[in-house]
C-alpha cells in the first residue's frame, strides 16, 4: 500500500537537503558549527564539506568516526474546525567517517567520506491523518570519494563523486476503504567540486557545488482495498530529481578566535513533481486504482538560501569551544505542503567541544536544535475527497554526535 506521491515527497524533501528536515551535520565539528565550517577545517570532514581544504590540513593521514542520535519531536496539526492531531517521536542512530590521505603524490591529497544526509521518519496514528500519511521512515547513506589538488600555497581545488543509496518505505491507512504499502531503494550518482583561497594564513574563500542527483527509485506497491478490482502487488518506478546546492564561504582567524559564515543556496525549483510508473495491465483502467495509486502530483517547490554561523574558539591548548547559528528557508508554501514531511522555516543553535587527547587522538561532542517554526497548510487530504486545512505547530529536531579522530 502506498499514497501516490509521498514516497516522491519523503525522498525529495529528505535527501541531502531538503526544507527543514535536511541534516548536512555529518560530525562533531559540523554540528557544533551548524555546518559553517567550509571555508576553514578542523579535521578529515574536509573530505565532505570542503574536499579542498585537505591540501591545508595536518600532512598525515587523518581519520574521523561519528556516532549521532537524531530525534524528530512530534508534530501538531490543529485544523480550522477545531481539531487536533500529533504525530509519533521518531529517533535514529547514524554513523559517519571521513578519512584523507597524506600526498602520497605531491600536491595531491584524496579522501573519502560516508554521510547520512537523512535519517528521519513520521508517523500519524489518527484516522484523518493516516489517510495521507501513516507512516514513513527514509534511510540515506552516501559515498564521497575526492581528490584535491595545491595549485600553490594559497589557492587549492578538489573534485569528487557521490553515491547515494537511499531506502524508503510509506505506508498509508485508508480506514474502510483499504490499505497500501510502498518499499523502494535505489543508487544514484552525482559529482561534487570545491575550491578554496587564502589570502592570508588567517583570511580564507571557498565555494562548493554537488550536482543535482537523478533518483530512480525502484521498488515493490502492494494496495489492498475495498474494491477488489483496484488491489495491486508488484513493481513500481518514479524518477525524482534532488537540486544541485551551491555553498559560498568565507572564515577568519583571528588569535583564539576563529569566525566562519556560509551562504547556501539549494535550487529545489528544478523540482517539478513526479510520476509513477506500473507495467500494464487491467487494473490500470479501474478508476479506483487510478484515483489513488497513479494519479500525477504535481510540485511548486522555491530555490531557498541557508545561513549559517559558526565561532570556534580555543580554550586552551586542549579544548575547543564551537557554537552555531543557522536560518533555513521553506521551501514549499501553505498548499504544497503534506503531513508526509511538513517543512518550514527554521532556526537552529548548536555547541559543540573539541578536547585534544594527544597529538595523534582527539574526542568531540556536537548538540544541535532546531527551532522549526509553526505554518499554516491548506488542502491536506483527509479522505476520499476531503481534505482539511488548519496550522501546523511549531516542533523540533534534535542531534547529538560524538567523534573519534586519529592522525597518523
Amino acid at each position: 500500500m502506498f499514497k501516490k506521491g509521498a514516497l516522491g515527497v519523503v525522498l525529495a524533501s529528505t535527501l541531502l537537503y531538503g526544507g527543514a528536515y535536511k541534516i548536512p551535520e555529518q560530525s562533531s565539528d559540523s554540528l557544533g558549527l551548524l555546518a559553517s565550517n567550509v571555508a576553514m577545517s578542523f579535521g578529515a570532514d574536509a573530505a565532505y564539506f570542503n574536499p579542498a581544504n585537505m591540501m591545508f590540513l595536518d600532512p598525515r593521514h587523518n581519520f574521523e568516526n561519528t556516532v549521532g542520535w537524531f530525534h524528530t519531536g512530534e508534530v501538531g496539526l490543529n485544523t480550522n474546525d477545531g481539531k487536533s492531531y500529533r504525530s509519533r517521536n521518531f529517533d535514529s542512530l547514524a554513523t559517519t567517517f571521513n578519512f584523507v590521505s597524506p600526498e602520497y603524490y605531491e600536491n595531491w591529497r584524496f579522501g573519502l567520506a560516508l554521510a547520512v544526509p537523512a535519517a528521519l521518519g513520521m508517523g500519524w496514528d489518527d484516522p484523518a491523518t493516516a489517510f495521507s500519511a501513516h507512516r514513513f521512515k527514509l534511510q540515506v547513506v552516501e559515498l564521497n570519494p575526492t581528490v584535491a589538488h595545491r595549485i600553490n600555497d594559497q589557492l587549492a581545488v578538489a573534485v569528487g563523486l557521490r553515491a547515494v543509496y537511499s531506502k524508503g518505505r510509506v505506508a498509508n491507512d485508508y480506514g474502510a476503504l483499504g490499505k497500501r504499502e510502498l518499499t523502494g531503494d535505489s543508487i544514484d550518482g552525482g559529482y561534487n567540486a570545491a575550491i578554496t583561497y587564502r589570502p592570508i594564513p588567517n583570511l580564507s574563500f571557498a565555494a562548493t557545488y554537488r550536482s543535482k542527483v537523478d533518483l530512480t527509485i525502484n521498488g515493490d506497491a502492494d494496495g489492498k482495498f475495498a474494491n477488489p478490482a483496484a488491489n495491486y502487488n508488484g513493481y513500481v518506478k518514479v524518477e525524482i530529481p534532488l537540486p544541485a546546492q551551491l555553498v559560498l564561504a568565507t572564515a577568519y582567524k583571528h588569535e583564539d578566535l576563529t569566525l566562519l559564515l556560509a551562504l547556501e543556496r539549494t535550487y529545489w525549483s528544478s523540482f517539478k513533481g513526479y510520476d509513477f510508473n506500473y507495467p500494464d495491465g487491467a487494473y490500470k483502467s479501474n478508476p479506483f486504482f487510478a484515483n489513488l495509486m497513479d494519479r500525477p502530483s504535481t510540485r511548486k517547490y522555491r530555490d531557498t538560501n541557508t545561513y549559517r554561523v559558526g565561532v570556534a574558539y580555543d580554550a586552551t591548548d586542549k579544548i575547543r569551544l564551537m557554537f552555531g547559528f543557522a536560518h533555513d528557508q521553506d521551501v514549499a508554501k501553505p498548499q504544497e505542503t503534506g503531513l508526509e514531511l511538513p517543512n518550514t522555516t527554521s532556526r537552529a543553535y548548536s555547541f559543540g567541544i573539541n578536547y585534544k587527547i594527544s597529538d595523534n587522538c582527539e574526542i568531540a561532542l556536537g548538540y544541535v536544535y532546531q527551532d522549526r517554526s509553526s505554518k499554516n497548510v491548506v488542502g491536506v487530504p483527509t479522505g476520499l475527497g476531503t481534505t482539511a486545512s488548519g496550522k501546523i505547530d511549531r516542533a523540533d529536531v534534535q542531534i547529538v554526535g560524538t567523534s573519534l579522530k586519529y592522525k597518523f
